[in-house]
């Protein structure tokens, strides 16, 4: 029993997908409920804003009053801001951290006993903003910073009972990123890097439910790279 948040598009949805494909029942939560009705792989849609303490309860206890059990929830829920500091608003502020953090402490704490009695666990998609600066967007890398922390910090609390990852994705091709490049565009945007191309969302998604697996079972606190080698990718000195 898997609850992805951020479901209707991009590695929200591919993740979604995947688990369902690995004969998982899956429950999506987006904003866009009307975008997640065509992801045919969800067993339950949810509405609601993730960093909302109310809705975020909702979507764990409106998916345990239908399935009885939870083994997996994936944190994907995000927005973003692409300013420089000065023009971004408190407002603008305060829902990127809202969406990007608040959320997933909401939403593993509402989580946990049921995790822990499924012996389940927890993946968190957090960014290489987190790690490296990227671009203009200090809330956002702000706040994935604070996923990678949570991560860690949760893992050791969590102990034996609930394992916690998360996934740090580099430059992925979804809408936000990639909607307004030509298909020239993205392929020079990708060579820029060491596996030369920009990360589909399957990529992502293949990290995750590998996490969330038996296969990655002695594992908890890590934050895994999804990023073609993007944090490398300087130029030869030679």
């Amino acid at each position: 029993m898997v609850i992805v948040t951020g479901a209707a598009r991009g590695i929200g949805r591919a993740t979604a997908v995947e688990f369902a494909e690995a004969g998982a029942t899956v429950v999506g939560a987006d904003r866009d409920v009307e975008a997640l009705e065509a992801v045919e792989e969800l067993a339950l849609r949810l509405g609601g804003d993730v960093g909302d303490t109310d809705d975020a309860h909702a979507i764990i206890d409106d998916t345990l009053a239908a399935f009885g059990r939870l083994d997996v929830l994936v944190n994907n829920a995000g927005v973003w801001v692409l300013k420089p500091t000065a023009e971004i608003t408190p407002e603008e502020w305060d829902d990127q951290l809202s969406t990007n953090l608040r959320s997933f402490f909401l939403l593993i704490r509402r989580a946990y006993p049921a995790l822990a009695e499924a012996g389940g666990n927890v993946v968190n998609v957090a960014s290489i903003a987190a790690m490296r600066f990227t671009t203009p967007h200090v809330a956002y890398a702000s706040a994935k910073a604070g996923v990678i922390a949570m991560t860690r910090d949760l893992a050791a609390e969590y102990g034996p009972d609930v394992r916690v990852n998360a996934v740090a994705p580099g430059p992925i091709d979804t809408m936000h990123l990639t909607a307004s490049m030509t298909p020239e565009e993205k392929a020079d945007f990708g060579r820029r890097y060491p596996l030369g191309r920009m990360g589909e969302p399957e990529d992502v998604a293949h990290a995750i439910v590998f996490l969330a697996s038996l296969k990655a079972a002695y594992i908890t606190g890590a934050t895994l790279p999804v990023t073609g080698g993007t944090e490398l990718g300087v130029p030869s000195l030679f």
